[in-house]
């Protein structure tokens, strides 16, 4: 059955990768949100330093904001399962940022079609329910040249929004200069990240900006998860 669903995921993504009738959404690929609404979205990518992505998910139950996590694949480990739920218990969410990390221009059709797979059935397999990863952020913000455009790909397995940013910077002070009303910040699980989040956030705060998730920055609707009643947490 895993099999088959494999395959025709393949052609389905074939299928749209080679056909101009489907056309994506409106803004499919995204830089920031309304910029008339103070409201931001703090993002982190990668997971290679699982210490330091503890730290952050502590930050942000302590500082009381949200955070659009975009893991590469092979970081998400079934020992880690438990710290995924209070995640998400927590109010913050999960995107793609495929398998491995790699450049998908490197790639073929097929092959950057995996590397979006493989990254959602291992937070399937995980989690032990199926979580949408509706949101994507391409390594290095790269997914189209003059002879590749993934876009398609992405959308083939349900991806809603291609999730870049406008702004990247350690220095808290330089960061706050930076964002505006709606604006996507990129973090990662580093040590100089969790150390700007500190001093950042609470600036953004009292500047009256709220942080939310990028699904809420957007205005998608809420993501629903159905979740097998072995894999609910006790009352």
């Amino acid at each position: 059955m895993k099999r088959t669903l494999r395959l025709f995921s393949l052609l389905l993504c074939l299928m749209l990768c080679t056909s101009t009738a489907l056309a994506l959404p409106a803004n499919y690929v995204v830089r920031n949100g309304d910029r008339e609404v103070p409201r931001i979205a703090i993002t982190v990518d990668d997971g290679w330093e699982l210490e330091t992505l503890y730290q952050i998910h502590a930050l942000s139950v302590e500082l009381d904001f949200p955070i659009t996590y975009f893991m590469v694949g092979s970081q998400f480990k079934h020992e880690d399962r438990g710290f995924w739920e209070e995640v998400f218990a927590h109010g913050s969410e999960l995107g793609n940022h495929t398998w491995k990390h790699s450049k998908l221009l490197s790639f073929s059709t097929s092959n950057a079609n995996t590397q979006v797979r493989l990254a959602q059935e291992r937070v399937d397999e995980v989690l032990g329910y199926h979580y949408p990863l509706r949101l994507l952020r391409p390594p290095y913000g790269q997914y189209k040249n003059n002879e590749k455009n993934f876009l398609n790909v992405f959308y083939s397995h349900g991806v809603e929004k291609v999730v870049l940013w406008d702004v990247s910077e350690t220095n808290p002070q330089k960061a706050f200069k930076d964002v505006k009303n709606g604006s996507i910040l990129l973090y990662h699980a580093r040590k100089a990240d969790y150390e700007c989040l500190k001093t950042l956030v609470p600036m953004l705060k009292d500047a009256g900006y709220e942080l939310v998730t990028v699904t809420d920055l957007l205005g998608l609707e809420p993501l629903v998860i159905e979740r097998p009643e072995s894999t609910k947490a006790p009352d």
